[in-house]
């Protein structure tokens, strides 16, 4: 087999993570550890015991970058601090801040821009709406089997220091990029064996079914391997009279399910299993749950919409 192809693609996806992965790291230590953040943790101490935790320290550093957040949860999970249980409970409560970033700062506006207002407004609010729906569903399950006394305490907040900030990030990247490394190749490896095609065969039917156009495997496929790409064939689409707007979305929200799997492996079971060895495939397999469940709410949804001819 040429190792070439997924060599360099595995290279280009680097060279394009690795400087946003440390210098987001970076910042997001910097501004994290900072003193003035402690006044933000009390209120969202408060929000959380609704789970049966307080943690407010943990979902401030998920606000401020995913990577701070994970490396807070897994400082306090190394040290014994918190148990598999808590942490699984907390780690579905961080997917709230993680998804608002995602849906509001990225996918909200390429949809905008690409779907036009209408369309873009449509699948900004089912992707904001369903996955914290799914996510407040999973909370109300998890905090059961927290007995109600976990506090995360928030003293490691009181000594800044800009060179353990640095230090911290640095040692924080390196092990997840060792990790992250080979973890990315062999997905390439993957995806250069046809793995894409697979997965097109296996949503042909799920197409039929929904009476979609052939043309909306454009977008499954382009939204495979990257939304950006599956939302801008969309907007092409679109444009070209190729696909109507229910169709686009019904697309959209397809690439999305097999993107979930795709991004799993690319990236949140290397990171995660970096973070928290054993139990980080479990995070994993919780991040893709709530993304599948929550794009088949929406899918449901937008069938709902279309039989009561609210959507064309």
């Amino acid at each position: 087999m040429d190792l070439t192809k997924p060599a360099y693609e595995t290279l280009e996806l680097l060279r394009m993570v690795v400087p946003i992965m440390f210098f987001g790291l970076l910042f997001s230590n910097i501004v994290f550890f900072h003193p003035k953040v402690r006044k933000f943790v009390e209120p969202i101490d408060r929000i959380t015991e609704f789970a049966n935790v307080r943690c407010g320290t943990v979902v401030l550093a998920f606000f401020a970058h995913p990577i701070a957040g994970l490396s807070v949860l897994s400082d306090l999970y190394r040290k014994g601090t918190l148990k598999d249980r808590e942490v699984t409970v907390i780690y579905i409560i961080s997917l709230i801040p993680r998804n608002i970033r995602i849906v509001l700062m990225f996918l909200a506006p390429i949809a905008l821009s690409a779907l036009g207002p209408v369309l873009g407004a449509i699948y900004s609010a089912l992707e904001l709406l369903t996955r914290l729906t799914v996510i407040v569903i999973g909370m109300m399950i998890a905090k059961r089997f927290v007995d109600g006394s976990c506090s995360v305490e928030s003293d490691h907040l009181n000594d800044f220091s800009l060179k353990d900030c640095v230090v911290r990030s640095l040692r924080l990247f390196l092990r997840t990029i060792a990790v992250f490394v080979p973890s990315v190749f062999l997905v390439m490896l993957l995806l250069d064996a046809g793995f894409l095609n697979v997965l097109n065969e296996i949503c042909r039917p799920i197409m039929d079914g929904f009476g979609i156009p052939t043309s909306g495997l454009m977008i499954i496929a382009a939204g495979t391997t990257s939304m950006v790409a599956g939302i801008g064939v969309a907007g092409s689409l679109l444009a070209k009279g190729a696909i109507d707007g229910f169709s686009a979305l019904i697309s959209i929200f397809v690439a999305s399910m097999f993107h979930g799997f795709v991004e799993c492996l690319r990236r949140s079971l290397a990171i995660n299993v970096s973070f928290f060895g054993k139990l980080g495939v479990r995070l994993a397999i919780i991040n893709l749950l709530v993304r599948e469940l929550a794009c088949l709410m929406a899918l449901a949804i937008l069938l709902a919409l279309r039989t009561l001819s609210i959507l064309s």
